[in-house]
């Protein structure tokens, strides 16, 4: 199945730059692009279910209450 998506022109106009780089099509690199995007987000998502507030704050208190050393001040 084919779906048609409007592009800004400059955007496009970087995608087939980008595209030309790698031997690809507009369509070929953008799908691409998109994918990896996707998975990120998928994996990023994945991950955040995994965090547990109660080993966050467990392990937030075994560091020390010290003023930082002179170099790692800002």
């Amino acid at each position: 199945m084919s779906k048609t998506i409007g592009l800004p022109e400059d955007l496009y106009d970087k995608a087939a730059r980008f595209a030309a780089q790698d031997d690809l099509s507009v369509e070929e690199f953008v799908t691409a692009v998109l994918a990896d995007r996707i998975a990120s987000r998928n994996f990023i998502e994945q991950q955040a279910k995994l965090f547990n507030r109660e080993e966050f704050e467990r392990a937030l208190n075994q560091i020390p209450d010290v003023k930082p050393e002179k170099h790692d001040r800002i």
